[in-house]
């Protein structure tokens, strides 16, 4: 297994490709955090990865600084460590260039970048090594 004992935070994991990595990464051996918006759906996830010894949901709104301390700090509680964050959580804003509202762009930059700099930065400043990595979604 090639994440035996290590833990990692993956954002937007009650459903579609944060599931599935959460899932992988269990199946891997990772003890994962499904933090989501979603707090009934995340924990429908962790259940499904072997329960609190393997797994937990976590409510979190990616955007909001002291939620996401509140998801590291949830996830030191429960694992001790935290090893890996998959910055997944996203929306998908579709419309003309010319008819795309300025404040649903913002929201989209918000998810996409105040996640990793917080969430990043607080697993950053845990990990005495300084080796907690981050893996950044590319479409």
């Amino acid at each position: 297994m090639k994440l035996e004992n290590k833990v990692a935070i993956v954002t937007g994991a009650a459903s579609g490709i944060g599931k599935e990595i959460a899932v992988l990464f269990a199946r891997e051996g990772a003890r994962v955090v499904i933090a989501d918006l979603n707090q009934k759906g995340a924990d429908a996830v962790a259940a499904e990865l072997g329960g609190a010894k393997h797994a937990i949901g976590v409510a979190v709104d990616v955007t909001n600084e002291a939620q996401t301390e509140a998801c590291v700090a949830k996830t030191i509680e429960a694992f001790g460590q935290v090893d890996v964050l998959i910055s997944n959580a996203g929306i998908q804003i579709v419309a003309p260039v010319d008819q795309f509202d300025f404040g649903k762009w913002k929201q989209l930059l918000a998810i996409r970048h105040r996640c990793r700099r917080r969430a990043g930065t607080d697993v950053y400043l845990r990990k005495g090594d300084r080796s907690a990595s981050q893996v950044r979604r590319v479409l």
